[in-house]
């Protein structure tokens, strides 16, 4: 039987069962416009709605927020930032690969334009597909918990995944779209990606700000763009004499790179992530054989896919 080859997509596949899968296990309840849902001792949350009942969309991803939410033990926690440290990382280095796109999705989610964000982040995704598939970090992150507060954490997440995807909804048809359930619930885990890929250039600013002002000259930027990061790192400095926190240079280089031109960003965040992210190989997609199906019949599905080094 002749066979060829078929490129096994991630979004088909994990995005779909792991993301969506979870979203749509129930209807997405439509918000009340008085609805106020708060945590309490036994049932954290992550709902929280402004006084016309929107939901108000949490500012971290999705598992970052959940385990925010949770009491958690000093052996569970511990467990944790290591995880979430070594997924940074891995996210880091994959996204060195793929410069391109990750200031313009960094401040899309900002202005919470979800259909740019969901263009931009196409490329981002060819290198670092756990953007996308997400479900190797929910495990790992649940083995570092007590069974009942990985329940809580698999909870939290349903519950806020669903209402977002209803909130999505809600938002399309208030602008005469048809506001498709599952689309939204597809839209909407997109958007946790793109908070994952803003982390990630926020880390990197971070790393770069105590020698970002001896770096711009080399850093391939034009000399008015330099002008302008000098003297955002100049307030900085003066502001911050001792340094400033990792959140207080995020923030920092947050504003002074969204104060040059577009052009300019992708040209510094290249020369950033090729100083400062980890340099690891460039994960891909791996090609598998899948015989051609005979006449009348579907093809036989493709096996799980395996991320590895190119």
């Amino acid at each position: 039987m002749q066979a060829h080859k078929l490129t096994i997509a991630l979004f088909a596949v994990s995005f779909t069962s792991a993301l969506v899968g979870n979203a749509l296990a129930q209807p997405a309840a439509p918000a009340q416009p008085t609805s106020q849902t708060q945590p309490t001792a036994d049932r954290p949350t992550l709902i929280k709605r402004d006084t016309a009942g929107n939901l108000i969309r949490v500012d971290a991803p999705v598992e970052y927020a959940a385990v925010a939410a949770l009491k958690l033990s000093d052996d569970e926690k511990a467990k944790i930032a290591i995880i979430f440290a070594e997924y940074e990382n891995t996210l880091d280095g994959a996204l060195r690969h793929a410069t391109a796109n990750i200031s313009r999705v960094a401040r899309v989610v900002e202005e919470n334009n979800n259909a740019e964000i969901q263009g931009k982040l196409n490329e981002l995704d060819n290198s670092a597909p756990i953007l996308r598939d997400r479900t190797a970090l929910r495990i790992s992150l649940g083995k570092a918990m007590t069974n009942e507060n990985n329940a809580m954490f698999t909870g939290i997440m349903r519950e806020y995944m669903q209402q977002a995807a209803g909130q999505a909804q809600r938002e399309a048809q208030s602008q005469n779209r048809k506001g498709q359930i599952g689309l939204m619930a597809i839209s909407e885990a997109r958007r946790v990606g793109a908070m994952d890929v803003r982390a990630s250039l926020q880390r990197i600013g971070a790393k770069a700000m105590p020698t970002l002002a001896a770096m711009l000259p080399a850093s391939g930027i034009n000399a008015a763009s330099i002008t302008i990061m000098q003297g955002k790192l100049d307030e900085f400095k003066a502001a911050f004499p001792d340094g400033g926190s990792n959140a207080d240079k995020s923030a920092a280089f947050m504003t002074a790179l969204n104060m040059i031109s577009d052009d300019q960003q992708r040209v510094l965040v290249e020369a950033l992530y090729k100083q400062f992210a980890p340099e690891t190989p460039p994960m891909k997609k791996v090609e598998t054989e899948v015989p051609e199906a005979a006449p009348g019949k579907k093809p036989e599905p493709a096996s799980e896919p395996v991320l590895q080094p190119r």
